[in-house]
């Protein structure tokens, strides 16, 4: 079956919003559904909404689509055996991105982007999605080199520049950052993406010193033979994922050495990097990527999503069998 996008929004009013996503999705050749579930009036009805995509054959992404305080995004997340990525319709939310542990919904913030990003995660899975976005990477890049060479500029030799790589298999999280600077929070990274059972790998290529290398690194992350995500950590201007979720065939999600950081998000159309603040939020994030592609992964992430419920529901056993002794 054909990989689905939901839109979940808690309410009908932001229509013309959801309509946009949908637009833009198709654009991809992606199939989508809007569905409306409030998770403050409906949190039951949200619950078996979720467990119903979860159970999904076919891969699915979820766009969650709440204004104000989006617990949306937050309680569809820690539930999803898929990944929510927040586009919300009143533009810069910080509720999307303080969610704890657990809660791993992704930010988006325009719904071209959000289509991108889509068709990136969906590549592997369809061949008209990856058709169609190889076809919008292309797009702009002519675009830009017919605009030089009108106003007098000749192409300028490519450099060679040779990687010592070996072809990836996936799934596969590649932890790229500007320097070796902010090796602990790498490092931190690549811990938690080890509890799900997820192999990775730290690449230092910096968007701004190394811009041929960093090309170079995409092109041949794009030729892997199994679902990849990259994680981009750069400081200040985070020119790194901008430019590697422009021309990467596969999903890009900034998380920043340096906490919050708006130089993520406010990417131009076809820079499609989503974001995740929390390293423990960017493993379970990946972990509902590669679910359909890995039964090892599949597992780890069911028993991260009962964790804590148990735990919770323990502890309020606990306080009631106390208070009915008092």
């Amino acid at each position: 079956m054909a990989p689905l996008v939901v839109i979940a929004a808690g309410s009908d009013s932001d229509m013309p919003h959801l309509e946009s996503i949908a637009k833009e999705l198709a654009k991809f050749k992606i199939e989508s559904k809007i569905r409306i579930c409030s998770a403050h009036k409906q949190p039951g009805r949200l619950q078996a909404l979720i467990e119903e995509y979860s159970k999904a054959t076919e891969p699915v992404m979820m766009v969650g689509c709440a204004g104000g305080t989006d617990a949306l995004s937050g309680t569809a997340s820690y539930l999803s055996k898929f990944p929510v990525v927040s586009c919300p319709p009143d533009g810069m939310n910080n509720t999307c991105l303080t969610n704890p542990p657990g809660s791993s919904n992704a930010y988006i913030m325009k719904p071209s982007n959000i289509a991108k990003f889509a068709a990136q995660l969906f590549a592997h899975a369809s061949k008209d999605i990856a058709a169609a976005l190889e076809a919008s990477i292309a797009e702009k890049i002519d675009k830009l080199e017919k605009a030089d060479a009108k106003v007098g500029g000749q192409a300028p030799t490519k450099a060679t520049i040779k990687l010592d790589q070996e072809p990836v298999a996936g799934p596969f999280v590649v932890i790229a950052a500007g320097s070796d600077s902010d090796m602990p929070h790498l490092e931190s990274l690549q811990k938690e993406l080890s509890k799900f059972k997820i192999k990775s790998e730290i690449r230092i290529c910096s968007a701004h010193k190394q811009p041929g290398r960093l090309e170079a690194l995409i092109s041949e992350y794009n030729k892997a033979t199994g679902p990849v995500m990259m994680v981009g950590c750069a400081g200040g201007t985070d020119a790194l994922s901008g430019t590697a979720s422009y021309l990467a065939k596969f999903p890009v999600v900034s998380c920043p050495p340096d906490g919050l950081n708006n130089t993520c998000l406010t990417n131009p159309p076809g820079s499609s990097n989503a974001y995740i603040m929390k390293p423990a939020n960017i493993a379970k994030f990946a972990a509902q990527v590669f679910a359909h592609a890995s039964k090892d992964i599949s597992a780890a992430l069911e028993a991260s999503i009962a964790e804590k419920i148990v735990k919770l529901e323990k502890a309020d056993e606990q306080l009631v069998k106390t208070a009915r002794s008092a």
